[in-house]
């Protein structure tokens, strides 16, 4: 997902929901959060073609489960929301060079479950026209250029396991389906995943069971650099580089303690 798409995403949410939270708890939901879950659901929904279109097929609908009071809020301030959010998911997947059946459906539901700065977004394709098989198949991204990668790119699994990291997108959990694969009943089977992106790993937690912690500080999605110590259930992971000189540090993007 292009950064300058996704800012331009995040500026026109704050405009449209701007004071929605004023009097709300300090650890609301914020326009970044949807806009950031929203696309992440869009890449992580994303299906192989089946009519020789290389594009991948990106999801047509959005499920947003958030707490009602903050829905409430939220639709006091800009009704069309809905609609709003589903013109700016065509432009997403424009600029991703995502391919769409339909223009997305976005519905927004409200759960009595979730916190005020928790929100829950599930992708779903409901119009498939390309003849789909009902297996989803997975996506291969293109290998990356050796100058792309971090240099040396690592984890160390609980002080004895070397893993070198080569691959765009790199899911990690319980699952054997997994490309590391972490024995652990406390660790989700899918729960967490790290991406390459502008020449660094990300890691995005996949909304797992436990959580993801990186430095003891639980993450939605964390920029990783040498000598970070993430932890997953029971299992402890260090992410180590070759660091290159100068490089500013990266703050985190929490998960608001709920």
């Amino acid at each position: 997902m292009k950064d300058q798409s996704l800012a331009r995403f995040e500026a026109s949410l704050e405009r449209l929901i701007e004071g929605a939270f004023a009097h709300m708890f300090s650890k609301s939901v914020r326009a970044q959060d949807i806009a950031l879950q929203l696309a992440r659901a869009m890449e992580m929904g994303a299906e192989v073609a089946h009519n020789g279109d290389p594009r991948p097929l990106a999801p047509d609908h959005y499920t947003i489960r958030m707490n009602p009071d903050v829905c409430q809020r939220l639709l006091k301030r800009q009704p069309a929301l809905a609609q709003i959010l589903s013109q700016h998911m065509v432009e997403l997947a424009t600029d991703a060079g995502y391919r769409l059946n339909t223009v997305p459906d976005i519905e927004l539901l409200t759960d009595d479950s979730l916190g005020p700065g928790t929100i829950v977004v599930h992708p779903q394709h409901k119009n498939r026209l390309d003849h789909a098989t009902a297996v989803m198949e997975r996506i291969e991204l293109p290998a990356p250029d050796a100058e792309q990668l971090p240099k040396n790119a690592q984890l160390i699994i609980n002080g004895e396991q070397v893993i070198f990291l080569q691959e765009p997108v790199i899911n990690i959990g319980r699952s054997r389906e997994n490309h590391i694969v972490l024995d652990d009943a406390f660790v989700s089977r899918r729960h967490a995943q790290l991406r390459l992106r502008f020449g660094r790993y990300t890691l995005f937690d996949l909304q797992s069971q436990a959580g993801t912690y990186v430095n003891d500080v639980r993450i939605r999605e964390h920029p990783l650099q040498t000598g970070d110590v993430i932890r997953m259930g029971k299992v402890q992971l260090v992410y180590l580089e070759d660091d290159p000189a100068g490089e500013s540090q990266t703050s985190i993007n929490l998960i608001s303690d709920l």
